[in-house]
């Protein structure tokens, strides 16, 4: 294929420039390069979307740039690239109220943006009833399955220790979720085209001097976008000192977008729901990869370490 540094340029209008390359990218003047997984049909529903919501006022979004072809990606042999323009800013500190501030707005205004928005190839995501249903089912297998074992692991025995109070931890998140609309609300959203990012991870965020600029829409679905907010507010929990309340990041999204009256207990069942513990146990066991065992022994303390913390910070959200 040759030097992607000198040919890739050229295909996105840039002839006699050549890139750098940087943390899997390629860098030119007008954007970055970047080789994706991404079928055409979804590069197409993703480079529409950020048109639309780009039309409904929100600039602050990666936006996929067109091929000299005026395709929004080239194929070289199997390989796939798309474009994007590149966007100011840094990783966001969450530990800066300010960063926080231009987070919760910016994904408050892509919210108001990202609606009416019909596109086939975006997927929608599975019912938060149905999630929790299925990863509870799943860990309660997986905890047959540990004790039917004739020898047990350090590992083993940890999780046994504390599987009991994380699968009721589970049940009261779910108990919660049910006595809410959240069906309602989340059949509505797919109804009206409601489109969540799904990956609201630092990576996919960059602080500017008065803007926080999102990218990564990947992942993006059709949802109910508490799950946005659910996932920054995870996020900020687990990676902070916790100063900030969570009805001060919803007070901060209400100025420019409102919530269901709902929208409290629902964020505390998504947020209360032992994810991290689910996830390393669904990592060991029921997709059998290989670890080392004092690396999965340390994830597992680093859970039970930050979970009082935690759950009293989210507790605050329950009514």
């Amino acid at each position: 294929m040759g030097d992607l540094a000198s040919i890739l340029p050229s295909y996105f209008g840039a002839s006699g420039e050549r890139a750098v390359k940087e943390r899997g990218f390629y860098l030119i003047e007008a954007g970055k390069i970047h080789k994706t997984d991404c079928k055409p049909r979804k590069i197409l529903a993703r480079f529409n979307l950020l048109n639309r919501v780009e039309e409904n006022n929100f600039p602050y979004a990666e936006r996929i740039i067109p091929a000299a072809s005026g395709e929004p990606f080239i194929a070289l042999g199997r390989d796939i690239f798309v474009m994007t323009r590149r966007v100011p800013g840094c990783e966001p500190d969450f530990e800066n109220a300010g960063h926080l501030t231009l987070i919760i707005e910016s994904i408050a205004k892509f919210h108001a943006a990202a609606r009416d928005i019909f596109e086939k190839e975006i997927p929608v995501a599975p019912s938060l009833t149905d999630v929790f249903s299925k990863q509870i089912a799943a860990i309660n297998a997986t905890i047959k399955q540990i004790n039917r074992r004739p020898r047990l692991s350090d590992f083993d025995v940890l999780v046994l220790k504390h599987a009991d109070s994380f699968i009721t931890q589970a049940k009261t998140a779910q108990n919660v979720l049910a006595e809410t609309n959240y069906e309602f609300l989340h059949a509505d959203a797919i109804k009206n085209g409601h489109i969540c990012h799904n990956n609201l991870k630092e990576e996919a965020l960059s602080v500017a001097e008065d803007a926080c600029y999102i990218s990564r829409f990947e992942e993006a679905k059709f949802d109910l976008q508490i799950s946005d907010i659910a996932s920054i507010l995870r996020r900020y929990a687990r990676k902070s000192s916790r100063n900030i309340s969570a009805t001060c990041f919803l007070d901060i999204y209400e100025k420019f977008l409102p919530l269901p009256a709902s929208a409290r207990k629902i964020l505390f069942a998504e947020l209360s729901f032992p994810w991290p513990f689910f996830k390393l146990i669904s990592q060991c066991y029921q997709k059998k990869r290989t670890f080392i065992p004092a690396a999965i022994t340390s994830s597992m303390t680093e859970i039970l370490e930050e979970r009082d913390g935690y759950d009293k910070y989210v507790e605050s959200l329950k009514l």
